[in-house]
């Protein structure tokens, strides 16, 4: 869809640009108007932001569990060391092996959340190029519109002074016949002549 156009690589980050779909003025000017290509990048989008969410929390979740894993193997190891509690050591492996899972899941986390951003950026940057698309194609429809409006508005303009002046004009000449006719013929005549031709005003 927006093949045409080209955008300067950096210019999310120079200007600051958010994630289109969560930004109320893109919103108000484009949600309604989406093509189906701009629906589909749209919801890739809302997807990627969705999965950036759940991975940071679940990130948190597990930095949280390693502490406590830590914590707990440190306290099993002096009980087993310095307490000679040797029944401790079944605990003391699970929790080593827990450890290694969280660890696991952390890399897998760390790895995700280092590759959502540049597929959110990218996606963010396709929408925006078809944004950019559909902005100039309605501009340039809209500036059609605008002239042709305009000179609609013109014709009619010029119309309405012609009607205006020649309202004015019928005004002054019927004013100017009636004084005429009721100095000349005096208004007794004239009311009886104004019953006779005027009575179907």
């Amino acid at each position: 869809m927006a093949k045409n156009v080209v955008l300067d690589e950096y210019i999310m980050k120079k200007n600051k640009i958010p994630v289109l779909i969560k930004d109320t003025e893109w919103k108000s000017l484009f949600e309604e108007c989406m093509t189906k290509s701009m629906k589909k990048t749209a919801k890739a989008l809302e997807e990627k932001v969705a999965e950036e969410k759940e991975a940071i929390k679940q990130y948190n979740i597990h930095r949280k569990l390693k502490q406590n894993l830590m914590e707990r193997i440190l306290k099993l190891s002096d009980e087993v060391n310095n307490n000679q509690k040797e029944s401790l050591l079944i605990q003391l492996e699970d929790a080593k092996e827990k450890l290694l899972e969280v660890n696991d899941r952390i890399d897998e986390l760390q790895f995700k959340l280092e590759i959502l951003p540049k597929e959110i950026e990218g996606l963010n940057m396709e929408l925006l190029k078809e944004s950019v698309e559909i902005a100039y194609k309605d501009i340039e429809d809209g500036n059609k519109k605008l002239k042709e409006l305009t000179e609609e508005i013109i014709k009619l303009r010029d119309q309405l002074k012609n009607s205006w002046d020649e309202k004015l004009n019928l005004e002054s000449r019927v004013e100017t016949l009636y004084a005429y006719l009721h100095n000349t013929l005096g208004y007794e005549q004239t009311n009886k002549l104004d019953k006779q031709f005027l009575s179907s005003m």
